[in-house]
């Protein structure tokens, strides 16, 4: 029953995420990106640090810690906020903060695919993030971690399709960001 729920809760995480495009044929590119906020907003959601369960998230967290970034040139910021939980911060194709996720929730239905529950807290005119304005929702995405290497996940929002992008991973600053555009291209290509 458990890995049936996994399985479900699996499926119900993946579809694209955050799509955007970016000039494919101009190496030089070049993107500014707002700055990673330092800290996040006050206390929105309420994520139970007594949830037994919670060490899981972290765990995820700490392993995806840095930036991730597709072929588009749109890119993810996994980190941990000044209290220690887990955040993650996506933004479009010219650096632009477009989303910032409290992680509730990591299920695994195997070694390799898990499953990412957050929540998008209200925002608006908040000045940590940058001109972010969202309402409050839930999303979730799954995660797939083999087949590529260790830099390389497919990631899907679960929006009732499972359509995964590759992310490659950019470390914990954005100055290989080119070079991992053109390694995600290069795997989507050949996928």
């Amino acid at each position: 029953m458990k890995k049936l729920f996994s399985i479900i809760l699996a499926m119900v995480m993946a579809a694209s995420l955050f799509t955007g495009c970016v000039e494919k044929n101009d190496p030089e590119n070049k993107v500014d990106p707002t700055p990673t906020p330092t800290a996040t907003p006050g206390p929105v959601t309420d994520v139970d640090e007594d949830d037994p369960n919670y060490p899981t998230v972290l765990a995820m967290w700490k392993d995806m810690d840095g930036y991730w970034v597709n072929e588009d040139g749109e890119y993810l910021f996994f980190t941990l906020d000044d209290s220690g939980k887990a955040v993650l911060y996506s933004y479009d194709d010219g650096g632009v903060l477009d989303g910032f996720m409290k992680a509730t929730a990591v299920m695994s239905s195997n070694k390799t695919s898990y499953y990412i529950a957050v929540d998008l807290p209200a925002v608006n005119n908040n000045e940590k993030l940058a001109g972010l304005t969202q309402s409050a929702s839930s999303k979730s995405f799954m995660i797939e971690l083999d087949g590529y290497g260790d830099d390389y996940v497919e990631l899907a929002e679960d929006d009732g399709e499972l359509d995964y992008e590759i992310f490659v991973k950019v470390g914990n600053n954005l100055d290989k960001m080119k070079d991992a555009i053109k390694q995600a291209e290069k795997l989507e290509k050949d996928d």
